[in-house]
């Protein structure tokens, strides 16, 4: 059998470039962009990161992956894997995923420029953060009830706006990862998934630092944003509320 050391569910948006250096070596990444690998060809040393490639496509597990790793990928090892992941603070998320998505994103911001058609007469378009903060959410719920990954926006929105909690729980809501940690906590948290998988290694605490989204201070959600990042994300900020040290 082969041991796999840990397995760690990556969360968009909640630090992944800087957790995979972290994890390192006992993490194996592989080419996620150009030429994409699939199981069958692969290495189960090499499942981890080809499950946390949002273009690897998984059919009715797309937002199941935990389910997915535990029915499929280690069948017979899931129960005594240290399986974990980070859980970041919603409402930061979700900014980080509307500034990311908003700026880089074309093909939202195709969709955005169409919603402003209808209501700016000019030639020019002219918009507030606040209105397209607004057009973001409302995007964000119109890909929670689409029956594609594909539709309306794409795969690359729909999988980076998608809530935590169907992606490490199964049908009947039971959580299954071992740990969640608060992003907060992350070198604690990587530590802790060291030290239960057998591995010697451990981070220095002051050596680290996340990446900051600077731009989290340039927009605050109004109230009735908030309302709409609850509504979307509601068992997201019970598990936040909830995630271990």
């Amino acid at each position: 059998m082969h041991h796999v050391p840990f397995f760690w569910l990556h969360i968009k948006k909640s630090a992944g470039s800087s957790i995979r250096k972290l994890l390192q070596p006992y993490y194996k990444e592989v080419d996620r962009d150009k030429k994409p690998p699939n199981f069958i060809q692969s290495h189960p040393a090499e499942y981890n990161d080809i499950l946390n490639n949002y273009r690897v496509v998984l059919g009715e597990y797309q937002f199941r992956r935990c389910l997915f790793a535990k029915n499929y990928l280690y069948k017979d090892q899931w129960d005594d894997i240290f399986s974990f992941a980070f859980s970041r603070n919603p409402t930061d998320r979700c900014l980080s995923m509307f500034y990311y998505l908003y700026r880089k994103d074309a093909g939202f911001i195709r969709n955005l420029m169409r919603s402003l058609k209808g209501s700016v007469n000019t030639r020019k378009l002219h918009f507030s953060t606040a209105f397209a903060f607004d057009a973001f959410l409302d995007n964000v719920q119109k890909a929670r009830v689409s029956d594609s990954i594909y539709r309306p926006f794409g795969s690359h929105f729909t999988t980076h706006t998608a809530p935590v909690w169907e992606d490490i729980t199964d049908l009947d809501g039971n959580i299954l990862l071992k740990t969640v940690f608060r992003l907060e906590n992350l070198v604690e948290g990587i530590n802790r998934a060291f030290e239960e998988s057998g591995i010697e290694d451990r981070l220095n605490i002051n050596e680290t630092r996340l990446n900051r989204n600077k731009d989290r201070r340039s927009y605050t959600p109004t109230k009735g944003q908030l309302r709409k990042i609850e509504n979307i994300y509601l068992h997201d900020f019970e598990l936040y509320e909830n995630a271990g040290n």
